[in-house]
């Protein structure tokens, strides 16, 4: 049975804000877990505790795409929600799309990416189980936890790394949900949702995937389109606390849009 978030708008709103940034606190407490256990060479604990801290950063990542949809859209979403909330599988998608959004190898096109997401998620989920649980076949084959390997634990926790790396800004974002709300609401009614809507249609589909590619990877604001009237002026707010929050230098929009992406050199900024 799927869970059921609460019914008031406004009380599902901050629940969901609170459940982004508990995943993604419990996320950083997995990885810690999965070092600990790679450090004593126990490959596949360390996979697994590794794969449900990615798993989390699933869940804050599905919170955040909520949080993000006009307040109609969100009840029409709410079944969805529930019942991705509950999905190993569907978590484990959200993240292994998360890391999708910022590799720095360019996808083929937004299809190869997602088909490449559901087979990265389903192996994830089933090496995760392998990981914790002995099982069997129905030939009588014994599976254990020890056909996790090394490569596999290690792999898997330079992944979750990753992940959480990548959701740095929404993390430190939700940190501080009254002034996450109010941004939100902010930004909400700044942006034109029927515009925004034609402008996904008219658009095709690889050219949108690099535009929000290039959002995320932090290589530059995204198109007016999804910016609002006001948004630049809410970014340079959101910078100063949310930023310095997170023990980084606020910057404003326009150097935030200039800038390139903090630990890499200018010349290998995607286009």
């Amino acid at each position: 049975m799927a869970k059921q978030l609460p019914t008031d708008p406004q009380l599902m709103e901050r629940t969901v804000v609170d459940l982004a940034a508990a995943a993604l606190k419990n996320a950083r407490s997995h990885l810690t877990s999965a070092q600990a256990v790679l450090d004593a060479k126990q490959w596949p604990k360390a996979f697994s505790f590794a794969a449900l801290g990615l798993e989390e950063v699933g869940k804050a990542a599905l919170c955040m795409m909520m949080l993000a949809m006009p307040p109609a859209v969100r009840e029409d979403f709410r079944s969805d929600f529930e019942k991705a909330f509950t999905s190993h599988q569907v978590k484990a998608e959200f993240a292994h799309l998360v890391l999708g959004m910022v590799a720095d190898a360019v996808p083929a096109s937004l299809q190869q990416m997602l088909a490449d997401v559901v087979v990265s998620a389903r192996r994830t989920n089933a090496v995760k189980f392998s990981g914790l649980y002995v099982d069997y076949t129905d030939t009588g084959t014994l599976l254990l936890p020890d056909t996790v390997n090394e490569s596999d634990a290690r792999l898997m926790v330079t992944t979750a790394t990753d992940a959480l790396a990548a959701s740095s800004f929404a993390e430190s974002a939700v940190a501080d949900p009254d002034v996450f709300l109010d941004f939100l609401d902010q930004w909400q009614n700044a942006v034109d949702f029927d515009a925004l809507g034609r402008y996904f249609e008219a658009t095709p589909e690889d050219e949108l995937l690099t535009q929000l590619r290039t959002a995320a990877r932090e290589d530059m604001l995204v198109p007016s389109m999804f910016q609002g009237t006001a948004f630049a002026d809410l970014v340079a707010a959101a910078d100063t606390v949310v930023m310095t929050t997170a023990g980084r230098t606020p910057r404003t929009s326009t150097e935030h849009a200039c800038a390139p992406p903090e630990g890499r050199p200018s010349d290998t900024v995607a286009p």
